[in-house]
């Protein structure tokens, strides 16, 4: 390990908390009560985030969401999927806490959260979590993971079955909510609605399925494109690579990977699944590779970017979900297969 990157990586670890707060994944609510934005959050400091897994938003969306948090933005993230990975709450219930550990070193702040049930724009509950004396807010529908076949223990449920239309609904794996095809969306929408970003980020919803990321990632970016659509306000819509990013050149600094593998150091110690050390996780080829990179895809809409107030990278445009080319608007799951390259990576089954 070189001796600037040994540098950065303590300079970054320097900044996190002693993760020792209150709170677990545990303590959710037991009613659902509604959850405002606290008074100071506005559309011109609001972003959110929309993930599949409790560790996307880290791996795959920094440094522009430790950017946000170090800025004071008033911050959402909603994660699809429990990331469960076929197995008991005890596994799934520790990414949640991962998550949270994560913002917390973002933050600077005690690892101190305030949980509620949100009610939904589709009548159901979420389990939404706010981190005490910030804006930072992440809210999980704890849907199955395990796309594109299921899992047995869900009933070989799925988002890729459901964006596709061969089951009407899927159900979270506690059981406390059930979406189909268009509340999902209004549920998101209404996410969007709520809380007022000017900046949404998610996935990759602009390639296909079979180009070497997660089917889920792909699902979670897809059903956050068309929910952007019924968004009227004005923002900016940014997805990111997934897995397929591996084969593309490192584009980030030593300093910044320190910063992005210190804030998942945090979340790895709640997901035995993943590297556990700075060192393991630099010999291991798949996590390095994402420390060491972030990229934004291009928007496939060039004609939708309209003139706003700078949004929080300092660029002036903004996407209007009102103004998308036709072409641009035909459902993404009607898209042919893309063939899978000889290189293709081998993604986790999470």
């Amino acid at each position: 390990m070189g001796a600037n990157w040994i540098k950065a990586l303590l300079c970054a670890a320097a900044v996190g908390p002693a993760l020792t707060g209150c709170a677990t994944a545990d303590d959710a609510a037991d009613r659902a009560i509604p959850v405002a934005s606290p008074v100071f959050c506005t559309s011109a400091n609001s972003s959110m985030n929309v993930v599949a897994h409790e560790d996307d938003d880290i791996l795959f969306m920094n440094p522009p969401t430790d950017t946000d948090v170090a800025a004071g933005r008033c911050l959402t993230t909603v994660y699809l999927t429990a990331g469960d990975d076929g197995q008991s709450a005890s596994y799934w219930r520790g990414r949640e806490d991962g998550a949270m550990a994560a913002y917390a070193t973002m933050a600077g702040s005690p690892n101190s959260w305030a949980t509620a049930k949100l009610q939904t724009a589709s009548g159901q509950a979420a389990v939404a979590r706010t981190l005490n004396g910030t804006g930072i807010r992440l809210i999980f529908l704890r849907l199955p993971t395990g796309s594109p076949s299921g899992r047995a223990n869900h009933h070989y449920e799925c988002l890729s079955k459901l964006h596709a239309g061969t089951i009407r609904r899927v159900h979270s794996v506690d059981g406390s909510a059930e979406y189909t095809n268009a509340s999902l969306r209004a549920t998101l929408t209404g996410f969007m609605a709520r809380f007022h970003p000017s900046v949404i980020r998610t996935l990759d919803y602009t390639d296909r399925y079979g180009d070497g990321d997660h089917a889920d990632h792909h699902n979670a970016a897809y059903y956050t494109e068309e929910a952007q659509r019924d968004y009227t306000a004005p923002h900016r819509l940014q997805g990111f690579r997934g897995y397929s990013m591996t084969l593309l050149p490192a584009n980030q600094s030593d300093s910044a990977a320190a910063r992005k593998l210190a804030i998942f150091l945090a979340y790895a110690a709640h997901d035995s699944h993943v590297c556990q050390t700075a060192d393991a996780c630099r010999h291991a080829r798949r996590y390095w590779s994402w420390m060491s990179r972030t990229y934004e895809v291009p928007a496939p809409f060039a004609s939708t970017v309209a003139a706003a107030q700078p949004a929080v990278d300092g660029r002036a445009s903004r996407v209007s979900a009102r103004r998308l080319r036709p072409e641009a608007t035909s459902r993404l799951s009607t898209r042919p297969q893309a063939p899978v390259a000889a290189h293709r990576l081998d993604p986790p089954s999470w």
